[in-house]
């Protein structure tokens, strides 16, 4: 697909949101001037005229300026287009960022119109392309001056989201700031200088066939485990050391993957003492273990747990239907599931996380709701729904040549399951505090993190809405260092198991 870019603003237009609105639409043409010879094209006209007076361009009284804009697309030899036309103060034109803002808006805005109209599909986010759509949302609510259905109609007119997703993005919002303010959260002015921990365990039992995570699972790529967690445990020091050095105070710990409990007593034993010996674990009020699989839990993991004080945990079935669970990869059953979610009740961990998945294949509408229906009558105080995503190195891609089958950039089934899904655990008190979107989703949809009141996941608010520094340890792990002034400064740790070891080899001794 060929972008084509006229008018003498086009210089300020950027590809890339260009190319991220095309994938809403035409995820199978997307490779954006690699391809000379197709004939498809999308073609963006922008221009800054000036009214005129007295037959003359120069600035009126009210220091407007008019941008014209035209969206042209071609696909598969059918073509539309849509056009708009906005006034801009002069001193927001002058200001590059905002004015980059407000251009990218109304051209998305072209675009929805010209290819919803061209595909007869709407997708429900709208124009909204980013990953945090709560960010948008506060935007919204405090433009409205924090009057809820003005921020609605913001989100509604402005972006074109759907109603109920508008809803739902505020809905996290408001629901985190009031954790936030409920827990005395930090902002990023707090002089305590609070902080987080994250740890990578990117290896796991098996390799799900939709899994897009960076985790390592054949028994030739397992042996790596021993000296992987060699030189974690020394990085793991080494950020207790800074931690203390800068008097931080550590507030949340999150071990994730990959499925951590792939690790023996042993191996886990190891890594609990080294982060019970590094760092001053007095202010921590929440320690996050993702168990993930439950056939990698057994009684004497979840004791081990409870011994170093780990209070939060998750155990994921991502479907309860057996017979989608064989066609994923998963080993284990519903049951094994329901097994391993009670013996952690028994042991006393009193703070469960479960994570299901929508769209996964071979499923329909029904069986997506029944799955949270059951989880809802065990009572986890989590919930999280995941849509599926499907990106390149997944087998489930690679063993299918029908695209199609795997990725749908508009699935209206697989949305108003969701809809009946969050309905569902609303009125069951679960209500959504976090929330992120990515690329390849089924449908363009999100990711929702629900829990019963005062059982939110810290964590996830800490690092979703980027209030404190947090420390990454291990594969692929980043770290995020906030500073006063709200800038953000990214460490990442090499992605796969292999790089980390052979980057950081001296940590070991």
């Amino acid at each position: 697909m060929k972008i084509i870019k006229n008018g003498n603003l086009k210089d300020r237009v950027s590809d890339f949101y260009i190319q991220t609105f095309s994938m809403l639409f035409f995820p199978d043409d997307n490779i954006f001037g690699k391809n000379n010879s197709s004939e498809n094209y999308i073609e963006v006209f922008v221009n800054g005229i000036n009214r005129e007076h007295d037959n003359k361009t120069k600035l009126t009284t009210d220091n407007n300026i008019n941008i014209d804009i035209l969206v042209k697309i071609c696909y598969n030899k059918l073509t539309e287009q849509s056009s708009r036309l906005y006034s801009l103060a002069i001193d927001n034109y002058n200001d590059e960022e905002n004015f980059k803002k407000d251009l990218i808006v109304e051209i998305g805005k072209a675009f929805y119109t010209a290819a919803s109209t061209l595909t007869q599909t709407k997708p429900p986010w709208g124009i909204h392309t980013g990953i945090r759509p709560a960010k948008t949302a506060e935007k919204a609510f405090n433009d409205a001056e924090g009057d809820k259905s003005g921020a609605i109609k913001i989100l509604t007119e402005k972006y074109l989201m759907d109603e109920k997703k508008a809803i739902t993005a505020l809905d996290v919002y408001i629901n985190a700031k009031n954790v936030i303010a409920g827990n005395d959260a930090p902002s990023v002015y707090n002089k305590k200088k609070e902080t987080s921990l994250y740890i990578s365990i990117p290896f796991c039992p098996t390799k799900c066939r939709y899994c897009s995570f960076v985790s390592y699972s054949t028994p030739k790529l397992l042996k790596l485990i021993p000296e992987y967690m060699r030189i974690l445990l020394k990085e793991i020091e080494n950020i207790g050391v800074i931690i203390s050095e800068k008097e931080y105070i550590l507030k949340t710990i999150y071990i994730g993957g990959g499925t951590p409990t792939t690790l023996d007593c042993d191996m886990l034993n190891m890594l609990l003492e080294k982060i019970e010996r590094s760092f001053d674990m007095n202010n921590v009020i929440e320690y996050t273990i993702e168990a993930g699989r439950p056939d990698t839990i057994d009684k004497a993991k979840l004791e081990l747990f409870n011994r170093y004080k780990v209070n939060r945990i998750s155990i994921n079935p991502q479907t309860l239907n057996d017979e989608i669970l064989i066609n994923i990869g998963r080993c284990h059953s519903s049951d094994d599931f329901f097994a391993a979610y009670k013996t952690a009740r028994d042991i006393g961990i009193k703070n469960i996380n479960t994570d299901c998945i929508v769209g996964l294949f071979g499923e329909n509408k029904l069986s997506m709701i029944e799955t949270v229906q059951k989880l809802i009558e065990i009572e986890p105080e989590n919930i999280t729904v995941h849509t599926l995503c499907i990106k390149k190195s997944a087998s489930i891609k690679t063993d299918n040549a029908n695209d199609d089958v795997i990725y749908k950039p508009y699935s209206p089934e697989v949305n108003y399951a969701l809809e009946e899904i969050y309905e569902l655990l609303r009125q069951n008190g679960y209500l959504p505090y976090y929330m992120y979107k990515q690329k390849y989703a089924v449908g363009n949809l999100e990711n929702t993190g629900f829990s019963k009141k005062n059982r939110e996941c810290m964590y996830n608010i800490y690092m979703m809405d980027e209030l404190q520094t947090i420390y990454g340890a291990g594969a692929g792990a980043t770290t995020k260092i906030l500073y006063p002034d709200g800038r953000i400064e990214r460490i990442i740790n090499p992605k796969y198991p292999y790089e980390y070891i052979e980057k950081y080899i001296g940590l070991r001794n």
